[in-house]
């Protein structure tokens, strides 16, 4: 039980010292930052080819900069290597654009990937 307390008054100091130590921030106008927009993914060299499973290139890569940048899908790498997880955030940017969800990246799906870029 001494022991509770002891912890809880540590606490308690720990608290009141961390709120009195933290001045008020006022922020002025010129003061206060700007967020920039995230920068646009490159346009692949190649073009928009149709590209599924196991497809490799820069054009591969530019799908998943915007799945991972654009659509916020960390677990999409942009290695230029189209596996799993690529097709698992090409199909959810599919279902977001209510076109056909296959995986494959054609016409249609390059214009939905390009609403998130």
């Amino acid at each position: 039980m001494k022991h509770k307390l002891a912890l809880l008054g540590a606490a308690a100091v720990l608290l009141g010292g961390l709120g009195a130590a933290a001045p008020a921030a006022t922020a002025t106008p010129e003061h206060t930052a700007t967020v920039a927009a995230p920068a646009k993914c490159p346009e692949p060299t190649s073009g928009h080819p149709e590209i599924s499973m196991g497809d490799t290139g820069t054009a591969v890569k530019h799908a998943q900069c915007i799945l991972r940048n654009g659509l916020g899908l960390s677990a999409v790498e942009v290695d230029g290597i189209f596996g799993t997880n690529t097709e698992k955030g090409v199909k959810l940017a599919q279902k977001k654009c209510e076109i056909t969800v296959d995986g494959i990246v054609g016409p249609k799906t390059w214009a939905c990937l390009h609403k998130f870029n």
